[in-house]
């Protein structure tokens, strides 16, 4: 009984040992760290420009880039100088150059001279690549009895391996062919049985293993980084590698500190230019009746004088039959006047020529009225445009009934805008200012003019348009950025640098080396449409970025 359990813990430390190197389960081992996916690297910058030499696949990639704007440095003339010589490197896309490097592939510290003359400039910067060791294969912990069977395992690898391997193996299965016999006939035979199945299933497991360990040696070392993954630290700072930086379209500038003119923000719209626009109202009320040409539609052109509705009056009964009476009481009063004159003329050098004269002219007046209450059925007004320019708003309807004095019509002149904006504040408004659009384009202005009466606690202000108007439409809403003549210091950067941080703070991220970036927070204060005044937060002599900062902010 003893011989088989000797021999089934044999077997279970082979079996034991084959589930702890099973692969895909190894539960011990810490996370990797942040890196564990970057190539080795390394950085090299100056005054000028900025390199970084990555080692991957047995060569050296180069990433040239401008130090102010990051900007790629493309046709230039890049050698590096390794233990092998001075190497040229070849261009093999817009800022990156390439450099067979097999020194590279093993672990060590590498001295590199990288020089660069291109159009902007000649420059050497000097730096140390450093390969580090592989990482160690993780160890689990194993039993005793696992580990003995592994240091015999280890041993009759040992024993394999040598010269005189098939006398040793003859030896050694004699003697155990011997144990058998003496067990088998000492004992029972269903113990031999035991053992032999044993040492067959400890020698079925041994040469798997031995077969895995071996794949395991012929695969590729963990950690070699087919590609750089850009990531985000946990302290927030994020490492965007230089392919990235490339793809993104990440540029900078240098930050300085100057004295500005204080903007205003202002709320605004567009407003048609008075001089340039006019209503088309009804002064009476009546039916629309269209003109010849009909009713001109939105966005027609119409000139100054051009019918665009009529108004044909509507009476009531009432107003019908008092009418009527007016008429008839007037007819009457002609045919009295009529027949006192005709008297008159037939007693003529009786009476006096001045009583027939005021007969004659009491009848041309009483025939005036009689005409003019006739023609009161069939009086009705033609509006007409007052200026040139587009239909802007209104809509004539055949049959429609409108009241005296609604607006029918507005006409506006395209090319001739003005917008109208409102301040909260007690300071003056200097000649230069920007409508903001809410596609981010911007519109010069000059200013007009500032009302005396606050509309809803705030001043109207008046600008005209000094650029291209083309696309604006009366009552389009605008942010209006004015100057005044207060003064104030910061750092002018672009408005797309500037993000909203996930605090709900406005961040910029700063360059702080050439794949290493971090958020600022600031406070900043309007300049022009396209750029803001950070007024706290920076110091001079930082690279901000300037270009695809929403991007970088997208990254996890």
């Amino acid at each position: 009984m003893r011989a088989v359990l000797l021999v089934l813990a044999v077997v279970g430390a082979f079996s034991g040992r084959a589930a702890v190197a099973h692969e895909g389960h190894d539960h011990g081992a810490p996370p990797p760290p942040v890196n564990a996916t970057l190539a080795p690297r390394m950085e090299a910058s100056s005054t000028v420009f900025e390199t970084v030499a990555v080692a991957r696949g047995g060569a050296l990639e180069i990433y040239v880039d401008q130090f102010v704007d990051n900007a790629p440095v493309a046709g230039a003339v890049v050698e590096v100088d390794t233990q092998d010589g001075v190497a040229p490197a070849v261009e093999v896309e817009p800022g990156v150059y390439r450099i067979p490097a097999p020194w590279a592939q093993g672990p060590g510290t590498h001295d590199l001279t990288i020089t660069v003359i291109a159009d902007t400039g000649l420059d050497v910067l000097i730096g140390t690549l450093t390969i580090p060791e592989p990482p160690p294969e993780p160890v689990a912990e194993i039993s005793p009895m696992a580990a003995l069977a592994a240091d015999l395992a280890q041993t009759l690898r040992a024993l394999l391996a040598r010269p005189d391997a098939p006398v040793l193996v003859a030896a050694f299965g004699a003697f155990f062919a011997g144990a058998l016999f003496m067990v088998a006939w000492r004992r029972a035979r269903w113990t031999a049985a035991a053992v032999a199945g044993a040492a067959i299933t400890g020698a079925v497991l041994w040469w798997p293993m031995g077969a895995r360990a071996e794949t395991a040696a012929a695969a590729p070392a963990a950690g070699i980084a087919v590609r750089d993954i850009a990531q985000r630290a946990p302290d927030g700072a994020l490492f965007v590698p230089k392919s990235a930086q490339r793809v993104l379209g990440i540029r900078t500038m240098m930050t300085e500190i100057a004295d500005h003119g204080r903007r205003l923000e202002l709320p605004g719209r567009v407003i048609p230019d008075p001089g340039a626009s006019g209503l088309v109202q009804a002064s009476l009320e009546g039916r629309l009746v269209p003109p010849m040409q009909g009713f001109p539609q939105l966005g027609d052109r119409v000139e100054a004088g051009q019918v665009l509705a009529i108004v044909e009056p509507t009476i009531g009964a009432v107003d019908i039959v008092d009418r009527q009476q007016q008429i008839r009481e007037i007819e009457q009063q002609v045919r009295l006047v009529s027949r006192r004159l005709n008297q008159r003329r037939q007693l003529d050098g009786v009476v006096t020529r001045t009583e027939i004269e005021e007969l004659e002219i009491e009848l041309s007046g009483l025939n005036e009225q009689l005409a003019a209450l006739r023609s009161l059925s069939d009086l009705s007004e033609e509006l007409v445009a007052p200026v040139a320019g587009v239909i802007a708003a209104g809509q004539a309807v055949p049959g429609q009934i409108v009241a005296p004095g609604s607006t029918v019509y507005q006409i506006v002149d395209p090319d001739r805008m003005w917008v109208e904006a409102l301040s909260y504040r007690a300071e003056p408004i200097g000649s230069e200012a920007v409508a903001v659009l809410g596609d981010g384009t911007t519109v010069d202005l000059v200013h007009e003019g500032t009302g005396l009466a606050d509309q809803g606690q705030a001043v109207p202000v008046r600008f005209s348009l000094a650029g291209n108007d083309a696309g604006l439409r009366a009552g389009q809403l605008v942010l209006v950025i004015a100057s005044s003549g207060a003064q104030q210091t910061g750092i002018a950067v672009p408005r797309d640098a500037v993000l909203r941080g996930s605090n709900g703070q406005l961040v910029v991220y700063v360059k702080s080396n050439a794949e290493r970036f971090v958020q600022r927070e600031v406070r900043v204060e309007p300049l022009d449409g396209e750029t803001v005044l950070v007024v706290a937060g920076l110091e001079r002599g930082l690279r901000v970025v300037t270009s695809g900062a929403e991007l970088l902010n997208q990254i996890r």
